[in-house]
C-alpha cells in the first residue's frame, strides 16, 4: 500500500476519557509505523505532555505542537525543525487582558519552557508550582514563546478569544477542546500557525502527497486539519461542526478505539 501519512489529534481523538493511549490503539498505530506510514501527533499541547505519548508509540517521526507553531523531532537535532513564535512585547501585552477579563493563570511556553503569570495547583495538565522563582513577566521572559495558555471559566472563552482577535489581530487563539467549566484553556499563537500548515511542512519534507493524508480530529483546532488532508476522519464523538466537514467518521469514540478500528479497517493493518 502507498505510504500514508497519519495525523493524530490527541485529547477526544487519539486519547481515551482518562487520558490514556489503550492498548489496542498502541499496537495498531505501531503496525502502523511497521507497515511503512508515517504517523504524526498534532496536537494543541505543548511539547512536554505530548512526549510520553510519543514514546509510549515508539515513535521517530516528527511531532506538531501548539497547533502548528512547533514541529520537531524530540530527544535529536532534525534539520528541518521550526517554531514559530509570538514577539516577546507581545507576549507581555497579553496580560493586560487581565484588567477586564477573569483569567486564573497565564503561562508563557516554549520548547521546553513553562513560565507562570504567578504560582498556582490544581491546573489540569500543567504540573504544580505554587512558588516559581522565574515569571512570566519582564524580567523572566528572555526568549519569544510559542504560545500563550489563559486558563479560564468557559463562559469567558468567547468574549476572550473576540477580545485577542479585536486587538491582535496577528495572533489566533484556539481551545484544545478537553477542558471545560473552570479550567477552560485558550491557547494564543502567530496567526500563520495551524495544524493545517504543520501537516503540509511535514508532508513536503517527506514527499507524501496531500491526498496521502489521512486526519483525525473532534474539536475546532482540528478544523482546518480536516478540511486539509486527503481524508479527515472525525471521531464519533466530534462536535457536530466538525462531522459536518469531514471525509468520514470512526466508527466507534475515542473511549472506544475509534482511530485504531477505522485504520485497521482501511488499511488492513
Amino acid at each position: 500500500m502507498k505510504q500514508k501519512m497519519i495525523a493524530l489529534d490527541l485529547d477526544g481523538t487519539t486519547l481515551n476519557a482518562h487520558g490514556e493511549l489503550s492498548a489496542t490503539t498502541v499496537a495498531v498505530l505501531q503496525a502502523a509505523t511497521a507497515a511503512g506510514h508515517l504517523v504524526v501527533i498534532t496536537t494543541g499541547r505543548p511539547d512536554g505532555i505530548s512526549e510520553p505519548f510519543y514514546d509510549q508509540l515508539g515513535l521517530t517521526s516528527p511531532l506538531i505542537n501548539f497547533n502548528g507553531a512547533l514541529i520537531h523531532k524530540p530527544h535529536q537535532a532534525w534539520a528541518h525543525e521550526r517554531a514559530v513564535t509570538i514577539e516577546v512585547p507581545t507576549a507581555l501585552a497579553l496580560r493586560d487582558l487581565r484588567q477586564d477579563f477573569a483569567i486564573r493563570v497565564m503561562v508563557a511556553e516554549g520548547k521546553q519552557m513553562l513560565l507562570a503569570d504567578h504560582g498556582y495547583t490544581g491546573v489540569p495538565f500543567l504540573p504544580d508550582m505554587p512558588a516559581p522563582t522565574t515569571l512570566f513577566d519582564e524580567i523572566g521572559l528572555v526568549r519569544a514563546p510559542i504560545s500563550v495558555t489563559m486558563f479560564i471559566d468557559e463562559p469567558t472563552l468567547a468574549p476572550l478569544s473576540a477580545a485577542i482577535q479585536a486587538q491582535y489581530p496577528q495572533l489566533v487563539g484556539k481551545t484544545w477542546g478537553a477542558w471545560s467549566g473552570e479550567h477552560t484553556a485558550l491557547e494564543v499563537t502567530a496567526g500563520n500557525a495551524s495544524k493545517s500548515r504543520g501537516l503540509a511542512y511535514v508532508a513536503g519534507a517527506y514527499g507524501i502527497a496531500q491526498e496521502d493524508i489521512i486526519a483525525f480530529g473532534d474539536d475546532m483546532n482540528d478544523l482546518d486539519m480536516l478540511q486539509y488532508a486527503g481524508v479527515g476522519v472525525a471521531m464519533a464523538n466530534a462536535r457536530p461542526q466538525i462531522l459536518a466537514v469531514a471525509d468520514a467518521v470512526t466508527p466507534t469514540t475515542n473511549d472506544n478505539d475509534g482511530v485504531a478500528n477505522y485504520l485497521t479497517a482501511h488499511l488492513a493493518l
